[in-house]
């Protein structure tokens, strides 16, 4: 941090004064939406409360090129315009995370040297805004107020305006954005915008539902979400509706962006069922560019009913407008953040018909103080005015005025606490940080190799801090114990019954003091010294990627059948896919089993998400287990092609067997995956197979078939011969007599009373 910001922190801070920056894609008087009118109201509430509050906001209307600058204060603030150019963008990457107001919004942090950076959204302005305010050391607070950072739409909507489930990892977004004609190119946007949410130092949303909703699709940030109620910054006047004779009409209200998204034609629909002279409408809002013929159709159809289109009109008027009305209908396909207008329709005594999503759903209850109905449903919402028309109780019950709303002041107080949190903290950013890396051992009886590869650990070279080599040890009677402690680790120790591969992992996870957890088997060892800075590269580089896996190779002396199943294995075949992600993959939709490919023998974890969603206690695979939990909730895996390990065996027949009959037990007892592979198939495989490794070993070696044959060719043969009888074996175990299995496993059965390790 430069000394002149560290001194101008330090006299805030004596000074009970924050300095903040607040970067918005628009502000009053110049842009008037919700989220302008939040980011007024909560800057000038912190002005009020002593703070020195900076603006920089967009001018669309602004005369200069993209970054011209002007200032000029508003209320209580100073806020720097910066013109944008309202046009289409190309490379379609321009949208969301363009280089164009760098310079303007790095001279702006220089200028104001701010002690945190309030981001209250981004919208026709970049996402670069995060990287500079990171590189210029502000701390940053992220404030979610829709479903910008998950698309591009904004509202999570398709070009009709329906509700869409989800970008399925930027997917979907592919189809949904198709007029950009970029095609693939458009699922970048999605992990642009993982990126930049990973690096704030904070962030907030208005309600569980949009926390939710980004939790869902952005798992890191479980936890890490505050909620933040942007509140009203005044309530309206409530209007007494107690002269209203019966017979009069029900007066029914519209008030929003006319757009798809917010449900109008489902409103005009539902209006149209109505019985004629019992109900009025108005609507006021206006439309965006592109929807005017969609508005222009929804007039045509109210023609002679009783509706009127009163178009937009100022927050001074507001009061006007709600006295004028009876309920208000929010009437959305797809999820509102918040609602203000529900909460300003409730202060004034209104009562509130609302879809039954987002973030009215949240704080409104059915029945009590609104009536909530199913999204998109015009039969549901016709009988929903019906039943406010029929029921004098149920509305007056409805429309008793809130009066626990909180305002803007309570906002401010919440937001000013936030700050405080993050100015507070180590101001080293993440990314700046070297990562913090334990290197996890499960031992036993380990000393003929792990020596090499603890020596290889030791050697590792890279932008990381390797905080110590733990070993969780269950009861080696060999050297193991002197081994671990040439090289410095530290040791867990546990009795023999106590292993399981899934259960003693989780105790190192927990006994680990590093961010990082890597794991490495005691007869594995790093090829080179990238392995490690390699895979945790990985995962600060992809917020999303939950664990890092290795490339395994063959040591020197490794038979011929298991060099050809780790040349031939699938993950490690050229072109297969390094990162592997349950959404947007459809191969993982149509079979999950053999999209979740991950190996403790060489893999880096990310030690928080470890705690949350540990191994699962099997008896074999614990690996490939968690793969498929945490693909399943919206993580990835990445196979690290540049991360090495030396890794394989030279089973016997019979070892072979057990090691498979544990593999495929497990697939069949812990992931319930069947299995009708028969013992004839198994005959004629074996044959197959071991022709394959005659084949690959004389082009390997330069040997003739015929040499490679006669040393090879029955020792393959009964290889796999035991490799497919502990296949079926394996996935029969339901049949087995009691303790037959534990006979057969290799493994400790942490699950089955076994006590083998």
């Amino acid at each position: 941090m430069s000394s002149r910001r560290l001194c101008a922190r330090r006299f805030f801070r004596r000074s009970n004064c924050v300095r903040i920056a607040v970067a918005v894609h628009g502000y009053p008087p110049a842009a008037m939406g919700g989220v302008e009118r939040v980011a007024f109201e909560q800057a000038e509430a912190l002005a009020q409360r002593g703070h020195d509050v900076r603006v920089f906001a967009r001018d669309a209307s602004g005369p200069g090129p993209d970054g011209a600058t002007r200032e000029e204060s508003v209320g209580r603030v100073r806020v720097r315009w910066v013109d944008v150019e309202a046009t289409a963008r190309s490379p379609f990457s321009e949208y969301y995370e363009g280089d164009f107001l760098d310079g303007a919004f790095r001279q702006f942090l220089d200028d104001v040297q701010p002690d945190v950076l309030h981001v209250q959204h981004l919208v026709t302005l970049s996402a670069r805004l995060i990287d500079v305010a990171r590189t210029a050391d502000v701390p940053v607070v992220l404030s979610l107020h829709d479903a910008y950072y998950l698309c591009h739409r904004l509202f999570l909507v398709d070009a009709d305006g329906e509700r869409c489930p989800g970008p399925d990892g930027g997917l979907r977004c592919v189809g949904c954005l198709s007029e950009h004609g970029v095609g693939e190119a458009v699922r970048d946007r999605f992990d642009a915008m993982a990126r930049r949410l990973a690096k704030v130092d904070a962030v907030t949303a208005p309600s569980p539902s949009l926390r939710q909703r980004y939790e869902v699709e952005l798992p890191f940030l479980r936890d890490r979400i505050e909620i933040v109620e942007p509140v009203l910054a005044w309530l309206p006047a409530v209007s007494s509706r107690d002269d209203r004779r019966d017979g009069e009409p029900l007066r029914v209200l519209f008030i929003g962006t006319l757009m798809a998204h917010k449900g109008l034609d489902v409103l005009v629909e539902a209006f149209e069922r109505l019985p004629n002279g019992e109900f009025e409408l108005t609507i006021r809002g206006e439309a965006v560019a592109g929807a005017e013929e969609w508005v222009a159709a929804l007039r045509e159809r109210t023609e002679g009913r009783a509706v009127r289109w009163g178009g937009a009109f100022l927050a001074s008027a507001l009061d006007e407008v709600l006295a004028r009305a009876d309920v208000l209908v929010v009437a959305s396909r797809s999820d509102e953040s918040w609602s203000r207008v529900a909460r300003e329709a409730r202060a004034a005594g209104l009562a509130v018909v609302a879809s039954k999503t987002g973030g009215p759903a949240d704080w409104l209850r059915d029945g009590e103080d609104a009536i909530l109905v199913e999204s998109g449903s015009v039969g549901a919402l016709a009988a929903a005015l019906l039943r406010l028309r029929s029921d004098p109780d149920l509305r007056a019950a409805l429309t008793a005025p809130a009066t626990d709303l909180p305002t803007v002041a309570d906002a401010a107080v919440r937001l000013e606490n936030l700050f405080a949190r993050v100015i507070d903290a180590p101001h080293a950013r993440a990314e700046e940080a070297a990562p913090r890396v334990s290197v996890a051992y499960v031992t036993k009886d380990g000393a003929a190799w792990l020596e090499e590869s603890l020596q290889a650990v030791r050697a590792q070279k890279g932008s990381f801090e390797l905080v110590e080599i733990l070993a969780i040890d269950s009861g080696s009677t060999d050297h193991t114990l002197e081994v671990l402690a040439r090289y410095g680790a530290r040791v867990v120790q546990i009795a023999a019954e106590e292993f399981g591969h899934g259960r003693t992992r989780n105790l190192a996870a927990c006994e680990a003091n590093g961010d990082i957890v890597v794991f490495l088997t005691q007869d594995a060892a790093p090829a080179n010294e990238q392995w490690l800075a390699r895979l945790v590269a990985a995962l600060e580089s992809d917020p999303l990627c939950a664990a890092a896996w290795s490339l395994h190779v063959p040591r020197p002396q490794c038979h011929p059948m298991e060099w050809r199943m780790l040349s031939e294995h699938p993950p490690f075949l050229p072109g297969s896919p390094a990162k592997q992600t349950g959404r947007g993959n459809p191969a993982y939709a149509a079979d999950p089993g053999s999209e979740c490919s991950l190996s403790n023998n060489s893999a880096a974890y990310r030690r928080g998400l470890l705690l949350r969603r540990p191994f699962p206690d099997v008896s074999f695979a614990e690996d490939r287990g968690w793969a498929r939990e945490v693909l399943d909730a919206g993580w990835r895996t990445e196979l690290v092609r540049e991360s090495i390990v030396r890794h394989s065996h030279s089973y016997s027949p019979w070892g072979n067997l057990r090691r498979n009959f544990d593999h495929w037990r497990s697939l069949a007892e812990d992931l319930g995956r069947v299995d009708d592979f028969s013992l004839t198939q198994g005959w004629r495989a074996s044959l197959r197979e071991a022709r394959r490794d005659v084949d690959f070993w004389a082009g390997h070696t330069g040997q003739s078939r015929a040499e490679v044959a006669l040393r090879w060719a029955v020792p393959a043969a009964a290889y796999h011969l035991g490799a497919f009888t502990g296949r079926w074996l394996g996935s029969r175990t339901r049949w087995m007599p009691r303790g037959v299995p534990d006979r057969l496993s290799m493994h400790t059965i942490p699950n089955r009373g076994g006590s083998k390790s």
